[in-house]
């Protein structure tokens, strides 16, 4: 017996004297490389349909410059892209697209490039042409939202749902549809999850090392559960409108030493850079892929 578990694996079952037995084997699938681009008229979306691009390619591409660029504010009428990815033939025939290799997204008039390097087991992933990496500790945003509903304010400020004032608003609040995932914005340990009676609803608190903690708060459902171990972008629950709330969104706050910070503002470290004995390797394969985005 087989079954496909992932996109990458299988996995195989077969009868022994004892019961069964399972392994999990790689699919053999035929990688190729392939490479285009498009011009943004509308959306990076209308673009990939106009430019006949396997929309699962197009959602990696943003992916890979997501700590660069917030494509929900970022792109402009006259953006450009081209991106060399792999696709996946699976006995003949496209199955998926794989691997982002390098991209280039001009975004009103700046220029953003990544390219994929694995230099070790403990440090893969997408680097700027000089061998920085382009990954920052945090996510710019903790999901894919339509617009921001409300922002960071110290102030007072007046609610009209709710006929009141409200001190301060030490957060940014994501409008979304419900059940949109809500991804953690780095690696961390959830501090706890509950259902809040102060107006926060479903709520999740994620610590990310001494310094920042972020909450996120409202959701209709949590994935996650207190001592659990989260990487950066894993799922931790969905978008809602449970405790006080005015519609659909979410709470995202950032905590900084004990102190809620605007995380718009703040300036996240990046990752580790290639180190120089490895940069020789690493700038023959950008030029390699640049030679083929200049074409």
């Amino acid at each position: 017996h087989v079954a496909k578990i992932q996109a990458n694996s299988q996995e195989a079952s077969s009868s022994e004297i004892n019961g069964w037995k399972a392994e999990i084997i790689p699919i053999p699938y035929e990688i190729k490389n392939k490479t285009a681009g498009g011009t943004i008229k509308s959306s990076m979306y209308e673009a990939a349909l106009n430019s006949e691009i396997d929309i699962r390619a197009i959602i990696e591409l943003a992916n890979a410059f997501q700590w660069s660029i917030d494509f929900a504010m970022d792109p402009r009428v006259g953006d450009t892209f081209k991106f060399i990815f792999e696709e996946r033939y699976l006995k003949g025939e496209y199955a998926m697209p794989g691997r982002i290799l390098a991209g280039i997204y001009v975004n009103d008039g700046t220029t953003y490039e990544v390219f994929y390097f694995e230099e070790d087991e403990d440090n893969m992933g997408f680097f700027d042409n000089e061998g920085n990496s382009v990954q920052k500790i945090f996510l710019r945003a903790p999901v894919s939202y339509k617009y921001i509903s409300s922002g960071y304010t110290t102030g007072a400020r007046y609610i009209a749902a709710f006929k009141a004032y409200s001190s301060s608003h030490m957060a940014i609040d994501y409008a979304a549809a419900i059940g949109t995932p809500i991804r953690s914005v780095g690696d961390g340990t959830v501090a706890f999850t509950r259902y809040s009676n102060t107006g926060y609803g479903n709520f999740v608190s994620i610590r990310h090392n001494g310094t920042y903690t972020t909450n996120y708060a409202h959701l209709s459902k949590i994935y996650v559960k207190g001592g659990q171990k989260v990487k950066q972008s894993d799922i931790v629950g969905t978008v809602g409108s449970t405790g006080y709330s005015t519609g659909p969104h979410l709470h995202y706050e950032m905590v900084k030493n004990g102190i809620k910070i605007n995380p718009l503002n703040e300036v996240l470290p990046p990752g580790k850079p290639i180190k120089d004995e490895n940069k020789e390797r690493f700038l023959s394969e950008v030029e390699k892929y640049r030679e083929e985005l200049n074409k």
